[in-house]
C-alpha cells in the first residue's frame, strides 16, 4: 500500500489536472471535498495499491457531464458512494477495490472519497491514462470489456442502472440521463475482475499524477516535463474563447496569439470537456489521445472550465500511455477526435 497525507492530496490534484488534458472536472474542487472529508472522519492518510489479484472485483467510479456545471453543482461525496452501492447491489457482489475511471480533474480525486466511505482500497490505475468526454473512450472498451451494467445517480438521491447492448448506447443513454439530472451525473461502471483490470486498465497512473503534481509545485515546469516526457509546443495569450454547453458537453475553441519565441504565430485549442486538438497556423499539430495541457506562467494548470480571456499560457504536449496502442484504440480515437474537431470548428 502507498500512502498520501492530507497535504499530498494537493499534488495529486495538480498532477491529475496535468494528465486530464483540461477536463475530468475541476480537480481543486475535488481536493477541497476530499480534504474536508478527511478532516471530518479524522483520517490522516489515504491508501492506494498497485496490487491487483485475479480474485478482485473492481468497479470504476467518477462523474460525467459538463465541467462548467460541475463547478456550480458542488457534490458532497455521497453521490459517488450511492452510485457504487446501487451498482454493487444490482450485480449482487461487493467490490474488493475501486478505481478511477480516468486520470483527470475531480475524477482522480473522488475514488478516494468513496474509498473512505466504503472502506475499500483504491487501485493505482485507471481506464484512460488521461480524461476523455465519452464513456467508450477507454482502454477497457477497446480491450473488449463493457461499461455496463452501470449506475448513475444525482445529488437528490435519484439513481438508475443501465444494462445496454454496447458502450456506444451506454454513452447516449447515460448522457441523456445526465442532462435530465441537471448536467451532472455520478457514475459507477466497468465492473471487472482483477485479470480484466490488468488486461484492460492502465496501472500506475495515480502515483504518476502525484509525482507530476509534486514536481510542478515544488520544482517547476521543466522538472514536470522531464518526468512526463513532455514538451512545450506553444506559448501564447488567450485572445478569444468561444464556448457553450450542448448535449451535456462543454464545447469550445480557444484562440491564442503567440508570445515569446512564438510571436507572429496563431494557434487554436479545441475542447469538448477535454482539450482534443491543437491547431497552429491553420494546421492540426497535436490530437487526442495524446495529452494537451495548458499551464500559465505561475505554473497553474488551466482547465477548460477555468480558462479566461487575456491569460498567458504554455501549451504542453505529453505522450499518452502506450496501452492505447496495445489494445488497438489509438488510431480509432484519433479518427473520432479529428471528425469532432472539424464539427466543433464549424459549429463555433
Amino acid at each position: 500500500m502507498e500512502r498520501l497525507s492530507i497535504n499530498d492530496v494537493y499534488s495529486l490534484a495538480v498532477g491529475s489536472s496535468i494528465l486530464g488534458s483540461g477536463g475530468g472536472g475541476n480537480p481543486f474542487l475535488g481536493y477541497r471535498i476530499l480534504k474536508a472529508k478527511m478532516i471530518e472522519m479524522n483520517i490522516d492518510y489515504l491508501e492506494y495499491t498497485n496490487e491487483v489479484m485475479d480474485s478482485d472485483f473492481i468497479i470504476g467510479v467518477g462523474g460525467m457531464g459538463s465541467p462548467l456545471i460541475g463547478v456550480e453543482k458542488i457534490p458532497s461525496g455521497h453521490e459517488y458512494y450511492n452510485s457504487l452501492m446501487v451498482l454493487a447491489g444490482f450485480i449482487g457482489k461487493e467490490p474488493t477495490k475501486i478505481t478511477p475511471i480516468e486520470i483527470g480533474g475531480i475524477n482522480s480525486i473522488v475514488p478516494f472519497i468513496v474509498s473512505l466511505m466504503a472502506k475499500k482500497p483504491v487501485v493505482d490505475g485507471d481506464f484512460e491514462g488521461r480524461a476523455f468526454p465519452e464513456l467508450y473512450m477507454t482502454t477497457m472498451h477497446f480491450a473488449g470489456f463493457r461499461a455496463t451494467p452501470m449506475s448513475i445517480c444525482d445529488e437528490r438521491g435519484n439513481c438508475t442502472v443501465l444494462d445496454l447492448v454496447d458502450d456506444y448506447y451506454a454513452e447516449k443513454v447515460a448522457r441523456d440521463i445526465t442532462v435530465r439530472f441537471g448536467g451532472r451525473g455520478y457514475i459507477s461502471l466497468y465492473p471487472c475482475d482483477g485479470n480484466g483490470y490488468i488486461n484492460g486498465g492502465i496501472l500506475g497512473t495515480v502515483s504518476l499524477s502525484y509525482k507530476l503534481g509534486g514536481a510542478l509545485v515544488e520544482s517547476g515546469l521543466d522538472e514536470m516535463l522531464g518526468l512526463s516526457n513532455g514538451r512545450v509546443i506553444f506559448e501564447g495569450k488567450v485572445v478569444d474563447i468561444k464556448r457553450y454547453n450542448l448535449g451535456g458537453f462543454a464545447l469550445g475553441v480557444v484562440e491564442l496569439e503567440g508570445i515569446e519565441g512564438y510571436k507572429d504565430e496563431r494557434a487554436e485549442v479545441i475542447f469538448k470537456n477535454e482539450y482534443l486538438g491543437f491547431i497552429k497556423n491553420g494546421e492540426i499539430s497535436y490530437i487526442s489521445p495524446e495529452i494537451i495541457s495548458l499551464i500559465d506562467y505561475s505554473n497553474h494548470v488551466v482547465t477548460s472550465d477555468s480558462i479566461k480571456y487575456g491569460i498567458k499560457v504554455r501549451v504542453v504536449y505529453i505522450p499518452v500511455s502506450n496501452k492505447w496502442k496495445e489494445v488497438g484504440g489509438y488510431g480509432v480515437i484519433r479518427d473520432m477526435v479529428y471528425k469532432e474537431i472539424m464539427r466543433i470548428r464549424q459549429l463555433l
